[in-house]
C-alpha cells in the first residue's frame, strides 16, 4: 500500500496546500538545490525551498542519507515558482501526472551527486516506486542537451525518472550529468572512476 508521507522522511509544514496532480504516468522529477551537501542540511535545505516557494515532495542529502518530505504524494509541487504558468497558459510540466513527485537534492550540478555516496538511496527510490514510478530513465542521461519537442513529451509520456531539464517546457538546468543507471540500481557506495555512461532513447 502507497503512503502518502515516506516513513524515513522528517516532515516538515510545506506552506500552502496545492491542486491534486492530473492524470498520466507515474514520474520523478530530479533537480539540485545548487549547495554543498557537506554544509547544507536536508532539513535547512527544505526550509529554504518552503520560503522561496518552492514545495517540491523530498529534499534529499545524499552524503548524510537525511530525506525531509515537505509535501504529501498526494500534492502537486511547485518546484519552479512563476514557471508553471505564463500568461494562463501551461509552460513546465514538472509537476504534472497521476504522479508526479519532485526530489530535489542537496548538491551542485556541476559536481554531479553520483559520483559520491547515496546513503538513503534505497529507502527513497522505493517509496517512489511504491507509486508506480518505474525504475527506468526513458529521456537519457540529463545535462547532456535538449530534446526537440515532440521527442521529449512522446519520452515525458511513458512516465519513470527524468531530470527537470528534461520536462517538456522547463527552462530549469536540471540535476546535471548523473549516471542515472547507478542512481536507480546502485548500492549507494562511492563508485570506481570510470567513463561516463550513456543511456540512449530507444523504444
Amino acid at each position: 500500500m502507497s503512503e502518502a508521507w515516506m516513513p524515513e522522511a522528517e516532515r516538515i509544514d510545506g506552506g500552502r496546500a496545492h491542486s491534486p496532480p492530473g492524470t498520466g504516468a507515474p514520474r520523478a522529477v530530479w533537480t539540485v538545490t545548487g549547495t554543498d551537501p557537506a554544509v547544507r542540511s536536508a532539513r535547512e535545505e527544505a526550509g529554504r525551498l518552503v520560503s522561496a516557494g518552492r514545495t517540491v515532495h523530498l529534499v534529499w542529502n545524499p552524503l548524510t542519507g537525511d530525506t525531509v518530505q515537505i509535501l504529501p504524494a498526494t500534492r502537486r509541487a511547485s518546484p519552479s515558482p512563476g514557471s508553471t504558468r505564463h500568461h494562463g497558459l501551461r509552460v513546465d510540466h514538472g509537476d504534472e501526472g497521476r504522479v508526479c513527485l519532485v526530489v530535489a537534492v542537496v548538491a551542485h550540478r556541476s559536481a554531479p551527486f553520483t559520483r559520491g555516496p547515496m546513503r538513503g538511496r534505497d529507502a527513497l527510490l522505493s517509496w517512489l516506486g511504491s507509486w508506480g514510478v518505474p525504475r527506468t530513465w526513458p529521456a537519457g542521461t540529463p545535462g547532456t542537451g535538449t530534446a526537440p519537442p515532440p521527442e521529449r513529451e512522446r519520452v515525458w509520456a511513458r512516465g519513470g525518472h527524468f531530470g527537470h531539464d528534461q520536462v517538456p517546457g522547463s527552462t530549469d538546468p536540471g540535476p546535471g550529468r548523473l549516471d542515472t543507471a547507478r542512481l536507480l540500481a546502485g548500492d549507494g557506495r562511492v563508485p570506481s572512476p570510470r567513463p561516463e555512461q550513456e543511456h540512449p532513447v530507444t523504444d
